[in-house]
């Protein structure tokens, strides 16, 4: 197909570099760097010639546990391998999400515990340079992502507070950013009438586990997904803020398959074409099966959504399995014709009357005209431990539009 499309999908603290043919699904490894820590997250500026990696020693999927995170720059060559463009940068806490502000001169990170984000200058190679002084700042309970306005003056910080007895509150936090300087602006938070029934619920968030959020191309839309609600909720922009309250709201399962695991939705993205809108859906929980820990049953599918033209709300068209377990990230590339979507867990299920082992992987999904997906290839890992956290998909001679994210 036209265009250089890659893939970049984790495997623990190894970093993969595919190439990927958008019309058969085919990938082909063309690197693998070894990071001396487990890969979080990652960010390319839209010229596809840098890319920001956000790596952990601690976690829920390290043992043991080590205080070391860092951010690493890499240039992107045409093929999509990776050169180091200077030494790890060393970060206080475990980051969990990286980004770039609309004028791509500072990398923003998001951390869950404690709670924070820090602005990095960046050099005029691109490498990260010192951080940016910030005023005294009051973050929700375990921030998830940042993201900065597509008009560049607004940062959003979506937190789920995750907390076993359901006792604090999600939140979208609202920061003006101008220069990497943040400054309080609003919170969004759950609809009154509704917490009482999530109160007590594990990482139930009181109604608003805020997860991620994403921005339409072309309209003044916002998408934020409630991960323990499982919906996508749609929010008018104006002024650079969103309206208090969405202004339509849709579940992320309807048709999914049903099992006994909890459900929590996860990443979301809008087609680049601006028609269709994507999340993926997680289900994890086990129970005792001789030695072994076995999946319970659940939907780990991506939700596709048809979006009305004239008002941009969701309507549920399809749900794909993925075929493996945990599909936590996922990328398009910039002509939005395939779909890949990374299973983090390697897991036993019960499978035609046994249990067998799925590994963590890849799978390639055709994008119809229609916005529906069509299975063109799975991809799998060594189902050795180690987990696919995050996996992104980016078209190195087509830039996306300016608030399509990867």
């Amino acid at each position: 197909m036209a265009g250089r499309d890659v893939v970049y999908a984790s495997l623990g603290p190894l970093l993969r570099v595919f190439g990927l043919d958008t019309g058969t699904g085919a990938l082909t490894r063309r690197q693998e760097l070894h990071c001396d820590e487990v890969v979080q997250h990652g960010w390319a500026n839209r010229a596809r010639s840098r890319l920001y990696v956000v790596t952990s020693g601690s976690g829920p999927m390290t043992a043991p546990k080590r205080p070391d995170h860092f951010v690493r720059a890499y240039a992107i060559g045409t093929d999509g391998r990776l050169t180091p463009l200077q030494e790890p940068v060393r970060l206080r806490n475990r980051p969990l999400f990286a980004t770039l502000d609309a004028g791509e001169a500072f990398l923003l990170i998001a951390y869950n515990a404690p709670s924070d984000v820090t602005v990095h200058r960046l050099d005029a190679a691109g490498a990260v340079a010192e951080e940016v002084p910030q005023d005294p700042l009051y973050f929700g309970t375990t921030v998830h992502q940042v993201r900065v306005s597509p008009r560049g003056d607004v940062a959003f910080v979506p937190a789920c507070a995750h907390d076993p007895a359901g006792i604090p509150a999600g939140c979208l936090d609202l920061f003006g950013y101008a220069a990497g300087r943040l400054s309080p602006r609003g919170r969004i938070g759950a609809d009154p009438a509704r917490a009482p029934a999530w109160r007590g619920v594990r990482n139930g968030a009181q109604g608003f586990a805020a997860r991620h959020v994403a921005f339409h191309p072309t309209r003044p839309w916002m998408y934020l997904v409630l991960e323990a609600q499982n919906e996508v909720q749609l929010y008018d922009i104006a002024g650079g803020l969103p309206g208090p309250r969405p202004r339509h709201v849709a579940g992320t399962l309807a048709e999914a398959p049903t099992g006994r695991s909890r459900q929590l939705a996860s990443a979301v993205h809008v087609h680049p074409g601006g028609r269709f809108l994507y999340v993926t859906n997680r289900a994890w929980e086990t129970e005792p099966d001789g030695d072994r820990a076995v999946f319970v049953g659940g939907a780990n599918t991506v939700a596709a959504f048809a979006l009305d033209p004239e008002t941009g709300e969701p309507r549920p068209i399809q749900q794909v399995d993925t075929g493996g377990i945990f599909p936590r990230t996922f990328g398009m590339d910039a002509a939005g014709r395939a779909l890949v979507v990374g299973n983090q867990e390697p897991f036993w299920i019960r499978s035609d009357g046994a249990v067998r082992r799925v590994p963590p992987g890849l799978a390639v999904f055709g994008i119809g005209g229609d916005g529906r997906l069509s299975l063109l290839n799975r991809h799998a890992f060594e189902a050795d431990g180690g987990v696919c956290f995050w996996t992104t998909t980016l078209t190195l001679d087509a830039a996306p539009a300016p608030d399509f994210s990867p």
